[in-house]
């Protein structure tokens, strides 16, 4: 990602950013993908509460949402549709009616923002500083 001039995770190389993740392990909001070896292929945060930066992201909402942060597929799986599935599962086990799934990504990875399009998410628009930008998505179900 480097090469790519992409720093999305650049910020979790902190003891606060640390200490947060570990906060969301204990709260039983990240999982963890591990393919039939038992190796993890994949970690996520999903969560059907604003945390700060959510509020942050979207202000202060009160609908019914959950909110996904941190998805990231381990390099040695990437091109294996590991996302894909793993996406498809969150939507297929948390699809209420009159509800979304919300997140953000970082606005200069158009890989990823794809990919997120692809997967049937809406853009909502942007947020942030230039060069500091966080693209908005929201799957809807009625």
């Amino acid at each position: 990602m480097n090469e790519k001039n992409i720093n999305q995770w650049e910020h979790l190389h902190n003891d606060v950013e640390i200490n947060e993740i570990m906060e969301d392990i204990v709260e039983d909001i990240t999982y963890i993908v591990e393919n039939k070896n038992t190796d993890i292929v994949a970690v996520f945060n999903f969560s059907p509460n604003q945390n700060p930066w959510d509020i942050e992201m979207w202000g202060k909402r009160e609908d019914k949402a959950f909110y996904l942060h941190r998805f990231a597929v381990h390099q040695e799986h990437h091109h294996k549709q590991i996302g894909k599935r793993t996406l498809e599962w969150m939507i297929n086990s948390y699809q209420v009616n009159n509800s979304y799934i919300r997140l953000d990504c970082i606005g200069n990875n158009p890989v990823l923002n794809k990919f997120y399009q692809r997967a049937g998410f809406q853009f909502m628009g942007h947020v942030g500083e230039a060069g500091d930008q966080f693209s908005l998505y929201e799957k809807a179900f009625y």
